[in-house]
């Protein structure tokens, strides 16, 4: 897939794909990746989304994984209002952190970050936290420096979707952002 498409972008002077969609689908009737990711399986996902970085990378593009710090556990649309991936650390470190670290480990040269909140990790990194103080990853600070970059050692391009003043606003998760 990746090799075809590859060929097709260079062909037309692109140089970067934002690709490959590393999330790991949790709930099928999640609306942004449902139908684009690799599948529910952590080990899938690293497979297949390794594969497609290596088909790009033959033809001379750069590679931008996504969505982190995870989507595929709700069904709202992130791009519409605030997603929330609302797995423990534990359950996101055996998904979404062990396809993070695989692809980071295998060279992707940047990330697009949602704007998806995580409370948990959000409450872990930052312990005095609370609910109200809880930010999607685009603009959480404990999620793109502590996590993202000092966790996951990732020292590539973050990006987001679109500019950061047109970002939905709502706040309303749909579940509360309490985390164990």
């Amino acid at each position: 897939m990746a090799d075809k498409a590859a060929e097709e972008a260079k062909a037309i002077g692109v140089n970067w794909t934002f690709a490959p969609i590393t999330d790991v689908v949790y709930n099928w009737r999640n609306t942004i990746v449902n139908n684009r990711a690799f599948g529910n399986d952590p080990d899938e996902v690293i497979a297949d989304s390794i594969a497609y970085m290596e088909g790009a990378h033959k033809h001379g593009l750069a590679c931008c994984c996504k969505h982190f710090p995870g989507d595929g556990v709700e069904e709202r649309d992130q791009h519409l209002v605030l997603g929330c991936n609302d797995l423990t650390v534990e359950e996101w470190e055996k998904s979404f952190g062990k396809v993070y670290r695989a692809v980071f480990e295998a060279g992707v040269e940047s990330v697009m970050v949602g704007h998806i909140c995580m409370p948990a990790w959000s409450k872990k990194l930052r312990p005095g936290m609370t609910d109200d103080d809880i930010l999607p990853a685009t603009l959480s600070p404990e999620l793109l420096q502590d996590l993202l970059r000092d966790r996951l050692g990732f020292n590539g391009l973050a990006r987001t979707r679109r500019p950061l003043s047109s970002l939905p606003r709502s706040r309303t998760p749909r579940c509360p952002v309490s985390a164990p």
